[in-house]
């Protein structure tokens, strides 16, 4: 499996020219789909055991489990829309090919958070243990794995732009269908995230798997009403 997850990182790092030509062309799509989706398993599951570690190995796994849920959830439910949207949008694609460039961004994104890991855990080690009075550290892991994971999905959008580039229709087209999958990543991925919550833990909370109020309130809620404005009163 880690062989396989390997090949498949080293393919998108060196561009893989043959790869991308035969997702335009609609040829081997199972196949390349089901490495993409073995690929960003490990790779997410790396970073997501560094995400949990501030709070112990019991959450290093439960993140190292969620985080690749999060990022399948997310290319999964945005399939079906990514695929509608780009017919509407003058971009008729097989289902096939939307469902591999749709995981194709994510896969490239938790490669690159994979190679971020070492740098993320160096400053978890570094910082206090959790407690009720390390509020401030907590902020401010989560606001670096958020920027993280952020930075490493938007530049896995890159990968899959230089996908759609190898389409046969007008750039004003394939512009207006790539902003709509971007924003589709970025509103469901935030959903989705703030369900399972791969975070790095509470300081007031026990480590649960899913908490009981996982449906209240939003991701985005959270930064800028919670974790923000604590920040800036400790200025």
């Amino acid at each position: 499996m880690e062989t396989r997850a390997a090949a498949t990182g080293w393919q998108l790092l060196q561009g893989a020219d043959a790869f991308l030509a035969e997702i335009a062309a609609g040829r081997n799509l199972l196949r390349h789909w089901a490495r993409l989706c073995l690929g960003m398993t490990v790779c997410a599951s790396a970073y997501g055991a560094v995400l949990g570690l501030w709070h112990g190995p019991e959450l290093a796994f439960y993140c190292a489990v969620k985080l690749p849920l999060v990022l399948l959830l997310t290319s999964a439910l945005t399939v079906a829309f990514a695929w509608m949207a780009s017919a509407v949008l003058g971009l008729p694609l097989r289902f096939g090919q939307v469902a591999v460039l749709t995981f194709l961004a994510l896969a490239v994104g938790s490669l690159l958070l994979a190679s971020l890991a070492p740098v993320a855990g160096l400053f978890t080690l570094s910082a206090p243990p959790p407690s009720d009075q390390q509020r401030t550290a907590h902020n401010l892991l989560y606001l670096l794995h958020t920027a993280f994971v952020g930075a490493c999905g938007l530049a896995g959008t890159v990968a899959l732009w230089k996908a759609m580039r190898r389409l046969e229709a007008p750039e004003r087209t394939l512009r207006a269908v790539y902003a709509v999958w971007v924003a589709a990543f970025a509103l469901v991925g935030g959903e989705v995230a703030w369900v399972l919550r791969p975070f790095v833990g509470s300081v007031y909370m026990p480590v649960v798997f899913l908490r009981p109020d996982a449906l209240r309130g939003n991701v985005y809620e959270f930064i800028f009403t919670d974790i923000i404005p604590h920040l800036l009163r400790d200025l």
